[in-house]
């Protein structure tokens, strides 16, 4: 991905939870990405924003993880996180101007080793950007200010997506969710928000049974969408 900044792309809808306070970036630089990760399987959400539980939830899912199958949804799946993992180091950089500790400093340092979870399940199938453990997006208080302390930083941040899509009146759009954590010098989780956007662009959904449609042309929309939720959280927190 090209080192520059993300341009904010046209919204079919775009919302956000509610924040506790608001915060500046610029206090907690340099920060460390303590974790991202997505979702495997591209679940359909209705105009509520909520996934139909009724389409397979957790079992499907744990299928997926195990068949692979040749579903671009699916087998795209890593290559979402790690595009948004990216995204946000360099829209930190870039757009923000603050300084981001290295990832391999940060994953290779025996406090980030020891605070991973070992707790690994068949039924997880949560996808997780290279290089990071699984389950770090939060952390206690002590463990966080040791952490901080051995990597140099002076926040943390972790961003949790969730990508989705939605399919009305025959066409299909992309949709991205993403939650933000950060945590300030003291280990304390001081910010905690969710930001969500859906993709202007649509195709074609044919058949009556079973929706059709070019799933590798499809997969392709999840890019600027994801670029638009970072940019949003970033420009409201300069």
């Amino acid at each position: 991905m090209k080192r520059a900044l993300f341009l904010l792309v046209p919204l079919a809808g775009l919302f956000a939870g509610c924040a506790s306070t608001k915060l500046e970036l610029a206090s907690f630089s340099p920060v460390a990405v303590l974790g991202v990760q997505g979702n495997l399987v591209v679940h359909e959400v209705d105009s509520a924003n909520e996934i139909d539980e009724d389409a397979g939830g957790m079992i499907s899912d744990a299928l997926n993880k195990a068949l692979g199958g040749k579903n671009p949804e699916v087998s795209t799946a890593q290559n979402r996180v790690d595009y948004a993992e990216e995204c946000l180091r360099l829209s930190l950089e870039d757009i923000a101007g603050i300084q981001v500790v290295d990832r391999e400093k940060l994953t290779g340092s025996d406090n980030y080793k020891y605070a991973k979870s070992n707790l690994l399940s068949f039924m997880d199938t949560s996808v997780v950007a290279t290089g990071y453990e699984p389950d770090m997006l939060s952390l206690g208080a002590k463990k966080a200010r040791i952490l901080m302390k051995e990597v140099g930083a002076a926040g943390l941040i972790s961003a949790e997506f969730e990508f989705d899509k939605r399919i009305s009146r025959n066409q299909v759009s992309a949709v991205v969710k993403m939650k933000v954590r950060l945590f300030d010098e003291r280990g304390k989780n001081v910010f905690t928000k969710e930001y969500m956007a859906e993709s202007a662009d649509k195709l074609d959904v044919h058949g009556i049974y079973d929706n059709k449609y070019d799933k590798e042309a499809f997969v392709e929309f999840f890019k600027p969408v994801t670029e638009t939720v970072i940019r949003t959280f970033i420009m409201e927190c300069l």
